[in-house]
């Protein structure tokens, strides 16, 4: 019996040096191949830090990568660092950076995002796609989202713009004085043109499915994480792992209710014949095409991983547009009301614009505001939509012209998106607000590397055209209307506490009394 017992021991001890081994190898992983890296933290904190889930913040991310930035920049095309127990690597240089995500990108496609199309059809979205999953599903959509197309949706959002309008017109007559927190309006505002253009909410279907409910679940699926962090952590590192044991990203409840929606609605729409003018009809025709190319398939199995698709793309509108753009139009009323001289420069554009097509604010005219999208450009420099971009590397990266650095298949990459912007040596004085850098010949071969307003290369933000009007429709109405600036009281921006402005309609004259939000 002592034999066994004995061997058992050896196994367990055998095991534990393994272990020991394997965790001194990944904290010396930079030193090993001698890459410039910062030090580990020492191993109670990392295994402290697991086992209470003090987990850093977004913000905290990037005041980390901005240090790493700071002190590594010019040591080489990338810095190592660890994550936890996790080796991953800062990009430093811009022409690898050029190489990640355009020239060599189809090694770089992977977010890193975990997905499980079968499990959880919500999940395979194309923001969570990789490889050919997402080259094939890019192609689908590409059509769909085309300028042209633009002009087509536009009278859908301008439509909820005009909502905003009125909403912000009833707000402030109800209330004794004229200082509105900015981001929930906006949030609003967003939620409600993607609750009309994307899944198909109009004011009749809004009766069945009210918008209370549907941000309400729209918070649930962004927010809400069905598993704890070490899980999550593992469906990250051992993707097909979890797919096996049929893991899942997306609350049930949420799931249950944004495929009831779109079914109902597709269905009413296939079954009436009509045709409306929004981007759910054309994900219904991408849909019919692919019903079309695949007629050998089996009906009713191909029609439901069909819609589960269509399910998908319409949610990813909510994960990579709702808060984004709600934010960075917050954060461009709040630079406007801090610059005053270039809220007037906006103001006069638009008027002179809407004179120059016979006071009609169409497509045409909004996409001939040349310095609001300087405007836009130089909030989306200051307060980047996302203060770092993450790939995986899919095969070994030799890194051109620097043999030892080498980016390992499964690599975690970082490409510190806020410290780019805020480079001196990129963008002299970064923290002022200079719509004006944008104005001269645009240099697309120097931005692929240095500004990543809607991503970069083929990766970037399928919606770019959609965000940019929706920017564009509600800043143009608003500055028409109203003039901004800063509540005397909430001078600065913090988005969490909510952004405090006060509106003060055009020819209007208030006395200059100190107001208070609510």
């Amino acid at each position: 019996m002592w034999i066994i017992f004995l061997i058992i021991g050896l196994l367990v001890l055998g095991l534990l040096v393994l272990l020991i081994m394997a965790a001194r190898y990944q904290r010396d992983y930079w030193r090993f191949r001698g890459i410039p890296h910062e030090r580990p933290k020492k191993l109670w904190p990392v295994i402290k830090q697991i086992m209470t889930q003090s987990l850093s913040t977004e913000a905290m991310k990037a005041s980390h990568y901005s240090a790493l930035y700071s002190k590594f920049k010019g040591s080489g095309p990338f810095c190592g660092f660890y994550a936890l127990l996790q080796p991953r690597a800062l990009i430093l240089d811009r022409e690898l950076i050029r190489q990640i995500m355009i020239k060599d990108f189809w090694n770089f496609n992977d977010r890193g995002m975990y997905c499980n199309q079968k499990s959880d059809p919500l999940s395979g979205d194309l923001y969570a796609l990789r490889g050919e999953s997402w080259k094939e599903m890019r192609q689908k959509l590409d059509p769909s989202l085309e300028g042209d197309r633009m002009s087509w949706l536009y009278g859908c959002l301008y439509e909820e713009a005009a909502q905003l309008l009125l909403v912000v017109s009833t707000t402030l007559m109800k209330q004794p004085h004229s200082t509105l927190h900015i981001q929930k309006i906006m949030r609003r505002y967003v939620l409600s043109a993607l609750a009309k253009c994307v899944f198909g909410l109009d004011a009749q279907q809004r009766l069945k499915y009210p918008l209370e409910d549907f941000e309400q679940m729209t918070e649930m699926a962004l927010n809400s994480h069905k598993h704890g962090y070490l899980m999550n952590l593992m469906m990250i590192r051992f993707p097909n792992f979890c797919r096996l044991l049929r893991m899942r990203r997306t609350p049930k409840q949420a799931e249950t209710y944004f495929l009831g929606l779109l079914n109902d609605i597709v269905e009413q729409r296939e079954n009436s014949g009509v045709r409306q003018q929004d981007y759910l009809q054309l994900l219904m025709e991408v849909k019919a095409l692919e019903l079309i190319t695949h007629q050998y398939e089996a009906d009713k199995e191909l029609k439901m991983h069909l819609q589960n698709e269509l399910a998908a793309h319409a949610v990813v509108f909510l994960k990579a547009g709702y808060e984004q753009t709600a934010n960075t139009l917050s954060y461009i009323l709040y630079e406007l009301a801090s610059h005053t001289d270039l809220q007037t420069r906006v103001r006069e554009e638009v008027k002179k614009a809407m004179e120059r097509f016979e006071g009609n604010l169409s497509y045409e005219c909004i996409q001939s505001l040349t310095f609001m999208g300087q405007v836009i450009s130089e909030t989306l420099r200051m307060h980047p939509i996302t203060p770092y971009i993450l790939r995986r590397t899919l095969n070994d990266y030799p890194v051109p012209d620097h043999p030892k650095y080498v980016l390992v298949k499964e690599l975690f990459l970082i490409i510190p998106t806020h410290a780019i912007h805020h480079d001196p040596n990129i963008y002299p004085d970064p923290e002022q607000f200079k719509p004006d850098r944008w104005s001269g010949p645009r240099d697309s071969l120097k931005e692929q590397g240095t500004w990543f307003g809607f991503g970069v290369g083929a990766r970037s933000c399928i919606g770019i055209q959609f965000a940019q009007l929706q920017l564009r429709l509600a800043l143009a109405l608003l500055v028409s209307e109203y003039d901004f600036t800063l509540n005397s009281r909430k001078p600065l921006v913090n988005l969490e506490d909510g952004i405090a402005l006060t509106l003060t309609p055009l020819g209007v004259i208030e006395p200059g009394t100190e107001e208070r939000a609510v």
